[in-house]
This record gives structure tokens, sequence and C-alpha cells, in this order.
């Protein structure tokens, strides 16, 4: 019987080779994991990056095409009022800038608004999106923009601004504004952009000259 036992073949395993084969399985495991965790990182730059271009396009269409000209006052960021208090103009102001710009755009006073605010996304990431505008106007150089015509037979004709546009609601002869939308953004969730040293910004650039008149 003694002889029977010592020649049976051990059918368990060793607490050593549990230990093996997890270290195995975690040099195996381990460069998928980083190349997931990569992959969702690569992802979710990417959707930021998206949903700040889309949110710059979006504030300059609606500044080039939707929002009246006497209603975009230069400065850093810029100031939306209707000086003329128009109530059509003054509600669509009060609408549209919240949609642009999100939160903290608005001022003490509730028909005035600010080109800057803070926007947060589904995901948790959080924008924020300033326009600064400067008026091209008569007085914004030592030397004025002037404009030349010349027709056949006749000598050449100069205009400046003053010749061409009465003055403006700001007390300016202005005839093309310039326009600079900034969004910037964090690619850390719920971390406002402003307080991240590593946030990203895109800028668009646009003139919009005064054709209401």
């Amino acid at each position: 019987m003694q002889r029977i036992i010592k020649n049976m073949k051990r059918t368990g395993i060793t607490f050593v080779e549990v230990c093996l084969a997890f270290l195995i399985l975690a040099l195996v495991a381990l460069p998928v994991f980083h190349f997931l965790t990569g992959a969702v990182k690569d992802t979710e730059r990417f959707y930021t990056e998206t949903i700040a271009i889309s949110r710059a396009k979006f504030i300059m269409d609606s500044l080039m095409f939707q929002m009246p000209w006497r209603a975009i006052g230069a400065g850093n960021p810029c100031v939306f009022e209707d000086r003329k208090e128009v109530s059509g103009v003054q509600a669509f102001i009060s609408k549209a800038i919240p949609k642009m710009f999100g939160d903290e755009c608005s001022t003490v006073d509730p028909n005035v608004f600010k080109g800057d605010g803070i926007y947060r996304c589904r995901k948790g990431f959080v924008f924020r999106a300033r326009v600064k505008v400067e008026d091209l106007d008569q007085d914004s150089s030592g030397a004025p923009i002037q404009f030349t015509i010349a027709l056949p037979g006749k000598p050449k004709q100069f205009f400046q601004i003053k010749d061409l546009v009465p003055k403006d609601d700001y007390g300016k002869f202005n005839l093309i504004k310039k326009i600079v939308v900034q969004v910037k953004w964090s690619n850390s969730k719920n971390l406002d952009p402003k307080d991240d040293p590593n946030a990203k910004s895109v800028f668009l650039v646009g003139f919009k000259s005064d054709l209401e008149g």
C-alpha cells in the first residue's frame, strides 16, 4: 500500500505556480492596458478639439451674419448692446449671447452683455470663449484708411472713412470691425482652462463691414 501511495502523481498546483501565472498575465495585460488608456485619451482630445472648433465657428458665424453691426462694441472682451434701445434688437441680444458664450456673459445691466463666458459640455469638459473686437475707424491709426476711385478720363478721387459713413452709435466714423474669437479649453474634466497651465486654444479672425446702411 505504501508503494502505491508513493507512486501516485501529484495533480495540484503550488502557491508559487499561481503567483507566476498571475505575473505572466500581468506582463501580457499591461501593454494592452496602456494602449487602451492612450486610445481613450486620444478620443477625448479629439472630442474636445471638435467641440472647441465648433463653438468658435458658431460664435463667428453668429457675429458675422446675425448680430447687428451697431450691437457690437469694441473691447477685449467686446460688449453687446443696442444704444438705440430697440426692443426687438435687445430681445435678440439677450437670447443669442447666452447661447453663444454660456454662463458669466451677463453684466449688472440686463441689456448689456460681454463677449466672455464659460461653457461645460455633457462630458464634463470646460470651455471658455472670448471675443475681442477692434474698430478700424477714422482715428484708429496715425495714417487713416483711404479709398481711391479712378475713372477713365477723370483724376483720381480719394475718400476717407468719414467721407463715406456717418458716425456710429459710439461716436466713431467706422466702416470695418476686426473680430477675434478665442475658445480655450482643458483636456482634464471639470477643470477651468484658466486654471490649467496646459490649456489649449483655437482662434478665428474675421472682418465685418457696415452694410446695414
